[in-house]
């Protein structure tokens, strides 16, 4: 069994570590960050310390652990409707993350990947899964579904219950994320390997309209 809470600003750096540690191998977060395999851990960190800061701020953070267990086994970061792209505010205040993250030389071809990225958002308010991460003990025991299951439950109970939007960077992800509603709907351009996958869940309301039509 897997309990899923919501996490406070002290949970920021256990929740950093987890996700740097899941995303060191990943083609597309290699690709925003470029440098080195093995100095890659370090440098996600920065990009996940402004990632989990805005989801406190401007949505939320979920964690999962075992009943009675302190361990984190896994965080899901959520950006809420209206908050979903990185605004200037945004990079300003997280200028010194992304300095350490990409250096001044990485800084243009990151901001043009994230650039791409937000281009792919839909228009339509939404919730945005900035991103998820299941620690290595915690693979194959459903911290990944139980994460997403949980808030998805509580956007479709909202009133009104808002679609959400992801963008799945492997094929197992995105088999993940199908089984819990998502459609793809395309690629996102201009990265060098891995193309991202956007992935959309349409509201509850136009889902049973769509159901029963």
């Amino acid at each position: 069994m897997v309990v899923v809470t919501a996490a406070a600003p002290a949970h920021v750096e256990e929740a950093v570590r987890l996700l740097a540690a899941t995303f060191r191998d990943d083609a597309v977060m290699g690709a925003v960050v470029g440098g080195p395999l093995v100095d890659r851990e370090r440098r996600l960190a920065h990009v996940f310390r402004a990632i989990v800061r805005k989801g406190l701020r401007d949505g939320a953070v979920d964690l999962a652990r075992e009943p009675g267990d302190p361990a984190v086994l896994g965080v899901a970061v959520w950006d809420a409707p209206g908050r979903t792209r990185t605004g200037l505010a945004d990079l300003l205040r997280d200028v010194p993350s992304y300095l350490r993250a990409f250096g001044l030389t990485g800084m243009r071809g990151a901001f043009r990947l994230q650039r791409a990225l937000d281009a792919a958002h839909p228009c339509e308010p939404h919730w945005f899964l900035a991103a998820i991460g299941v620690h290595a003990s915690g693979r194959g025991r459903g911290v990944g579904s139980a994460l997403i299951a949980s808030r998805l439950a509580a956007v479709d109970a909202a009133r009104p219950a808002m679609p959400a939007y992801l963008e799945a960077s492997t094929e197992r992800s995105a088999a993940l994320y199908a089984r819990h509603g998502f459609r793809a709907a395309g690629r996102v351009g201009g990265f060098p390997s891995a193309s991202p996958v956007p992935m959309w869940r349409a509201g509850a309301h136009d889902r049973a309209v769509a159901t029963h039509a």
